[in-house]
C-alpha cells in the first residue's frame, strides 16, 4: 500500500521529570508512517477520536513501569474508529463503515491458557496491548486484528467511544472486585480520569464518595469533581488523608464522612506508593481496598495490620468485552457524563494535548484524529 499516515510516535526512552526544564514530549514526535499490508484476520480502520491514557503519559516520559514499551511506536489504545477495509480471512459480522472501539488487550487465545480459556484476555500473560505492542489510535490509520472490534452501542457518539476503554476498566474493578453497598463511604485516591470515573460509578452504586488530589489539582481536576458534587480533599505530607479523617470530614450537608477516621472502601488510582500504604490504615475492619493503579517502584505495606483487620485488598487489571458493554451502557444512559470530563483537541495540536495531559492541565484529553 502506498498510502501514508501521520501518527504521534514514541521514539526515545529518556526519563523525563515534569518541571525539570526538559520538554515532557521530547521522547515523541509526529511522524509519517507507511500502512502495512493487511494480514489474515486484520482490518484497516480510520481512528475518529483517541483519548490520552495515563499509561500513554507514563510511556511518553519513560516512567519505570512503562519503559518496556517498544519504540518507535505510535501509541493510543482508547479510541473510536471506522472500518475502511477487511483483510484476508473471516471477520464475522464486521463490515466496511462500521464504527467501533477496540479491545485494548488481545490474549494468546490458546485453549490451555487459564485466562483466555475464560475470555479474560486482559489477564493473559502473553497479551498484546494496542499502542504498546503494535501501532495504535494516535495514527490517522490503524491496522488491527478484527477480534478486537467492539461495535459502539446505538446512541453513543464517536467522541464518547474514545472513553469506553477507560470506563470499562472501572466497571471491571468496581463490579467484579468490590462489594459496594448503598450508604457506604468511599475514598478515591487520585483525581485523574480513572479516579473520577471510579467516583462516578461508585456513587451510581449508592456510595458517598470523596476524591483526593494535590494542590495543583485544585483549579482543574478537583474543581471538576466538586462540580459533580463529590467531597474533594487536598492532601500533602503536612495534611495527610489519615489526619484529615481523624480530625473529621463532613459533606456539604454537614454529615460526618467515615466513622472514627475509617471508611468502607478505598479505590487507589494515584499510583503513588505511600498512598497505597496509607490506604491500609484508613479502611475499617473487613473493609475493602481496590487497586487500579500501577507503580514505578516497590510498595511497602503493613501486612500485619492487613491481617489483623481482615481487610480485603484486590488488584484489577484492564478489562474484557463484557466490561466494555457495561461501560457503554453507563454512558448511553447518562450515568457517566462523558462530556463533563472531555477536553477536545484537533490532531494538529496532539503534541500540546500530551503536554497538557502530562502536566495535569486538562481533565481527559481526546484528540479528533480525522
Amino acid at each position: 500500500m502506498s498510502e501514508s499516515i501521520k501518527g504521534f510516535c514514541l521514539q526515545g526512552k529518556e526519563k523525563i521529570y515534569p518541571n525539570s526544564g526538559v520538554s515532557v514530549t521530547s521522547n515523541a514526535e509526529v511522524v509519517t508512517m507507511d500502512i502495512p499490508e493487511l494480514q489474515e484476520g486484520e482490518i484497516l480502520a480510520k481512528p475518529l477520536y483517541t483519548g490520552i491514557c495515563g499509561s500513554d503519559n507514563s510511556a511518553t516520559i519513560a516512567k519505570a513501569n512503562f519503559d518496556w514499551v517498544q519504540r518507535p511506536r505510535v501509541i493510543g489504545h482508547e479510541f473510536s474508529a471506522e472500518v475502511l477495509e477487511l483483510g484476508p480471512g473471516d471477520h464475522g459480522d464486521i463490515k466496511v463503515g462500521d464504527i467501533f472501539t477496540p479491545l485494548a488487550m488481545l490474549g494468546c487465545q490458546e485453549e490451555d491458557c487459564p485466562a483466555c480459556s475464560v475470555s479474560k484476555w486482559n489477564l493473559c500473560p502473553k497479551k498484546e496491548i494496542i499502542g504498546f505492542h503494535r501501532n495504535g489510535g494516535f495514527g490517522q490509520r490503524v491496522v488491527l486484528e478484527s477480534d478486537r472490534v467492539v461495535h459502539l452501542l446505538e446512541g453513543l457518539t464517536p467522541a464518547q467511544g474514545a472513553l469506553v476503554e477507560p470506563l470499562s476498566i472501572i466497571t471491571n474493578a468496581l463490579y467484579n472486585k468490590c462489594s459496594i453497598k448503598p450508604g457506604q463511604d468511599v475514598i478515591v485516591t487520585g483525581c485523574g480520569i480513572i479516579g473520577l470515573m471510579s467516583a462516578e460509578v461508585a456513587r451510581a452504586s449508592g456510595a458517598r464518595v470523596a476524591v483526593t488530589g494535590l494542590a495543583h489539582d485544585r483549579d482543574i481536576r478537583l474543581k471538576k469533581a466538586k462540580e459533580r458534587g463529590f467531597i474533594t480533599l487536598i492532601v500533602s505530607p503536612e495534611n495527610s488523608l489519615t489526619s484529615q479523617l481523624q480530625n473529621g470530614i463532613v459533606d456539604d450537608n454537614g454529615i460526618p464522612f467515615g466513622t472514627n477516621g475509617k471508611v468502607d472502601l478505598v479505590i487507589e488510582c494515584s499510583g503513588v506508593p505511600p498512598v497505597l500504604g496509607e490506604a491500609i490504615e484508613i479502611v475499617r475492619p473487613e473493609g475493602d481496598i481496590c487497586v487500579i493503579a500501577t507503580y514505578g517502584s516497590e510498595v511497602p505495606i503493613n501486612a500485619t495490620h492487613l491481617t489483623r483487620t481482615s481487610l480485603n485488598m484486590r488488584g484489577s487489571m484492564g478489562s474484557c468485552r463484557e466490561d466494555y458493554m457495561s461501560a457503554m451502557k453507563l454512558m448511553a444512559t447518562g450515568v457517566f457524563p462523558a462530556e463533563h470530563y472531555t477536553d477536545l483537541y484537533e490532531f494538529e495540536n496532539v503534541t500540546q494535548a500530551f503536554e497538557d495531559s502530562i502536566k495535569a492541565q486538562n481533565m481527559k484529553a481526546v484528540v479528533k484524529m480525522n
